[in-house]
């Protein structure tokens, strides 16, 4: 994960990049329920646009695929980019967002 602040003031814009095991597919299908008003504005970019004026753009990586012997795991990069959202703004965000994308396993 990697994270750069622009600036400390509440206008300020906080980039994160994570690594997600999901294929675009996934992304498209689970996302509008995590955030119904974000829009599609291009193939692998959607953006989240709150009345109270903050911003939220995010950018999918091309698909890879992890091969583990026979087993293919699809994963991309995701590229969060907040626009005057504060610490905690944001951790409630991925606290939601990661778990309406965590998969069963025990």
């Amino acid at each position: 994960m990697t994270e750069t602040i622009a600036d400390g003031t509440s206008d300020s814009i906080v980039e994160i990049e994570r690594e997600y095991g999901l294929s675009h597919g996934d992304f498209r299908r689970i996302f509008p329920r995590v955030e119904p008003d974000a829009e599609q504005i291009a193939e692998r970019n959607f953006r989240l646009l709150h009345v109270d004026g903050r911003g939220l753009d995010i950018e999918l990586s091309p698909e890879h695929v992890r091969q583990l012997a026979s087993l293919k795991i699809s994963f991309i990069e995701i590229r969060f980019r907040f626009a005057g959202w504060d610490a905690r703004q944001r951790a409630e965000f991925f606290e939601k967002f990661d778990r309406s994308f965590q998969k069963g396993g025990g």
